[in-house]
């Protein structure tokens, strides 16, 4: 049974041909690959062993393993908030937020961190255990100007992990409308790479309507080109999709509560699964998980992993 997330592997994807990326995923490491797996009714599937997964690996069979987290580390949760562009009118739907971090922050060690966006990242409140202070951070947030700087904020929040401690699981709850508008420090290639470098996962929360056009799983296309495409399309959900996490738009103070709910039980009810890569081509590689059993399905996993046979140093170590 899944006790905890694991947010080990690294996605990395490179959209100029000219740019050397480095993972934790060498050869002598393994990767880990935190999967969830429901039932048809929608319930957790639980008490799922390694026998019952398969990993592709570039379409190769890969030996899993299902790492025992039965005492997962604690959670370093970063809150991103856009307050700017068409954000203000939905401000009051997410008044209840400090109330539903409850159910996401289990541990006493868990800590939270608070930055918005408009047309510039502001840190509201650095990583902290204090819920006073979580509480008066959020309860400080105003309405911005016409800008909504995605891109540089998810730069700006990535960095702050680096006052994280190493072992700590590292969470962003994104919420946010579906696309960048006027960042200028960065752009959808550096920002891939950003993300993947580091154990992180996205869970993204976006106030958008929903769109007739629904993203495909990123190993379904050729890896690189989709997400191109994907970011342009819709940031948000690119960004679940690539580092193994859930996304959901709300039109509702009570839709937006019910999926802060459903974020908090997949966050603690992952599998971790590994296996470990035999000698791996560098480049981009396409994860795909299945499950054997009948009746359960895959919700989500990672994606892929990059390998770089430039350099044997491990990029950002691995932190659970």
């Amino acid at each position: 049974m899944p006790k905890g997330s694991c947010f080990c592997l690294t996605v990395c994807l490179t959209l100029g041909s000219s740019a050397q990326v480095v993972t934790p995923a060498q050869s002598n490491k393994a990767v880990t690959v935190p999967t969830l797996v429901v039932q048809r009714s929608g319930e957790i599937a639980y008490d799922l062993s390694a026998s019952d997964f398969s990993i592709k690996d570039d379409g190769i069979e890969q030996q899993v393993e299902l790492e025992n987290d039965a005492n997962p580390e604690p959670l370093s949760l970063l809150l991103v908030i856009q307050t700017g562009r068409n954000a203000p009118p939905q401000l009051d739907k997410i008044a209840r937020l400090d109330d539903l971090l409850d159910s996401i922050l289990t541990n006493p060690r868990d800590q939270v961190a608070v930055l918005t966006f408009d047309s510039r990242p502001r840190l509201v409140q650095d990583f902290t255990t204090g819920s006073d202070a979580i509480s008066h951070s959020l309860s400080s947030i105003a309405p911005g100007n016409t800008g909504a700087a995605l891109f540089d904020a998810l730069h700006v929040a990535i960095d702050l992990f680096s006052k994280a401690p190493l072992q700590n699981r590292r969470v962003i709850l994104l919420i946010s409308g579906e696309h960048d508008h006027g960042s200028d420090a960065s752009d959808a290639a550096s920002l891939i790479r950003s993300v993947s470098l580091r154990d992180i996962s996205v869970y993204s929360l976006t106030f958008a309507p929903p769109k007739k056009e629904l993203l495909n799983r990123l190993w379904s296309m050729n890896p690189l080109a989709m997400t191109a495409s994907a970011m342009q399309r819709n940031a948000a959900e690119t960004l679940a999709q690539l580092t193994g996490g859930d996304f959901y738009r709300f039109d509702s103070e009570k839709s937006f509560e019910e999926h802060v709910g459903e974020m908090s039980n997949h966050i603690h009810n992952r599998y971790c699964l590994a296996f470990q890569p035999r000698d791996p081509e560098p480049g981009f590689h396409s994860l795909l998980v299945e499950v054997h059993r009948s009746k359960v399905n895959v919700v989500s996993a990672r994606s892929g992993y990059w390998f770089s046979a430039t350099d044997n140093s491990a990029s950002g170590g691995s932190p659970r």
